[in-house]
């Protein structure tokens, strides 16, 4: 089910391909773009309220524009298409474009959620090429970040895969040989560390990542692949049935199956609708969910290039996914909806609160 919960502050403008990630209770959502095309260079946090026990939100959720620094002094340039990838109370910002120019960037910006400074990593290694429109996801406890992906103006999609390994004062990039049968280039794919696939040995949590769809060098794709990141191989395959990119994804669980949940995009012809979409990350088949007559009302409208940003356990009772902004043929978007689900009975949409 969607709700909608009541948040305060002046809220940020339309956007699409802001990065996003979560810190405890607060969504960061970094830069992004107009359709003008205007890219921004601002910090906004939602911060969030957890629920008491009859499922209704202790205080309202609230908007900050948060002001920044930047180590060293000057200024971080603005872009769209970047990621972001929580490490603790850390925020790596990677790649991305200044899309009225088209230049793509490979840099590592990272936001340190306490102090609220940016600073520019300094690694060693072959950095990767500039791209935007890739995925990152950090596995082994923090200690490796995960890039597949992207396109750019010179190269086009692009099917690496590149590892940054985050030991503190030696940060390197590796670019591993990744075994298996190798996906096709794409860009605007989506991606998440899949639950319940420890790894071995002295591997620290998850090791596995689901990659969906995204756009190829002559069409839309609709597959499904999984990387094991510990033993650097491509190790399943399949298809969720329809093509989509522009679409987010965020770990949830089917039972005891690690699974991506997805939602919006755009599927060639048009926008997919607002229904979420579980892949079992075990067996790569779906299921969709539409959205009911008594729910009609929260769902977000269907759109692309948007963000989304899992809500733990500690917010919201059974957790959820939230969705901001993104784009639809007629408007950039800047509100605000979050997916619970359905068993989570006797919960009250906030908006229905008023």
């Amino acid at each position: 089910m969607w709700i909608r919960p009541a948040v305060l502050g002046a809220q940020p403008s339309g956007r699409g391909g802001c990065a996003s990630a979560t810190v405890g209770d607060m969504c960061l959502f970094i830069g992004g773009t107009d359709r003008s095309p205007r890219a921004f260079d601002e910090v906004w946090i939602l911060k969030m309220a957890p629920e008491s026990t009859d499922g209704v939100s202790s205080s309202d959720w609230r908007w900050i524009r948060k002001s920044t620094t930047v180590r060293g002094g000057g200024t971080l340039p603005a872009r769209t298409g970047a990621t972001a990838t929580a490490v603790g109370r850390k925020v790596y910002v990677f790649g991305g474009q200044e899309p009225s120019r088209g230049t793509c960037f490979n840099d590592v910006v990272v936001l340190d959620c306490d102090s609220w400074e940016w600073s520019r990593l300094e690694i060693s290694g072959p950095s990767p090429p500039p791209r935007n429109s890739h995925v990152a996801c950090v596995v082994n406890g923090g200690r490796l970040l995960v890039v597949y992906g992207g396109s750019s103006p010179e190269v086009g999609p692009m099917s690496d895969v590149y590892l940054l390994d985050l030991e503190e004062g030696a940060e390197r990039w590796i670019r591993p040989k990744v075994t298996g049968q190798a996906p096709e280039p794409r860009e605007m794919h989506a991606a998440c560390v899949l639950p319940n696939t420890p790894g071995d040995g002295d591997w620290n949590g998850d090791r596995e990542i689901i990659v969906v769809g995204g756009r190829g060098g002559a069409s839309m794709l609709s597959d499904a692949v999984v990387l094991d990141a510990q033993r650097l191989e491509w190790v399943r395959r399949g298809d969720v049935g329809a093509a989509v990119c522009a679409h987010t994804a965020v770990p949830w669980r089917l039972g005891r199956s690690g699974a991506a949940l997805l939602f919006g995009g755009f599927g060639g012809a048009a926008l997919r609708g607002n229904d979420t979409v579980t892949v079992d990350g075990t067996t790569l088949k779906t299921i969709n969910k539409g959205v009911s007559s008594e729910d009609m009302a929260f769902a977000p409208e269907p759109r692309f290039a948007h963000s989304s940003c899992p809500v733990g356990e500690h917010v919201l009772p059974g957790g959820g996914m939230l969705v901001f902004a993104g784009v639809t043929p007629e408007a950039d978007l800047s509100d605000v909806a979050v997916w619970v689900p359905d068993e989570r009975a006797g919960v009250v949409p906030a908006s229905d609160l008023d």
